[in-house]
């Protein structure tokens, strides 16, 4: 998969969990401030991209940020997909993340980038408490892109652990995902 270089977007290194964590925090500190370095938050969000993203082999590991935002982290991998071909897979996914994605899934969408993909996209809104009246405690989008012949799912997972700007987030993770070419 291709993806062109898109402004808000800076990808980190993926030669050790360590140095992706290291580069994680440092750029969202760098973001939001030196304040933000006393924030337990950005190296447990830290870390925990960074083992995700070398457990499951992710080509991206990047902060996102725009100027109205505290930034956010993306992880992108390509992955095989099971559905069976000839099925249409994006409507397939979008009604199993509606059914059984719980209820911090506040939306999920189709749409289809400019190439051609078909894309479904989750939004998922983190509520702490048993009344879930809580302010969120993080914003989590979730875009997979699928390759014309639906053999191969691009997924983008951005979360955010404060949710300031979230909007302008999700608008720069479009503009990368309008990017993507499987060819």
């Amino acid at each position: 998969m291709k993806l062109a270089t898109v402004s808000g977007i800076t990808p980190v290194s993926m030669r050790t969990v360590d140095e992706t964590e290291r580069e994680l925090v440092e750029l969202i500190v760098k973001l939001r401030g030196p304040e933000s370095a006393h924030d337990p938050g950005v190296g447990v969000a830290a870390r925990e991209a960074a083992e995700l993203a070398h457990d499951n082999d992710a080509g991206l590991v990047a902060v996102v940020d725009h100027p109205s935002s505290d930034p956010a982290i993306l992880i992108g991998t390509v992955v095989p997909s099971e559905a069976p071909r000839g099925t249409d897979i994006a409507a397939d996914l979008r009604y199993h993340l509606e059914d059984a994605g719980g209820p911090d899934i506040r939306e999920v969408t189709e749409s289809v980038t400019d190439k051609g993909y078909p894309v479904v996209i989750a939004e998922r809104i983190m509520v702490d408490g048993p009344l879930r009246s809580s302010p969120p405690s993080g914003c989590q989008l979730q875009v997979v892109v699928i390759d014309s012949d639906g053999a191969r799912l691009a997924v983008f997972t951005m979360h955010s652990t404060t949710g300031r700007g979230w909007l302008d987030l999700a608008s720069v993770l479009g503009e990368l995902v309008s990017t993507v070419d499987f060819s």
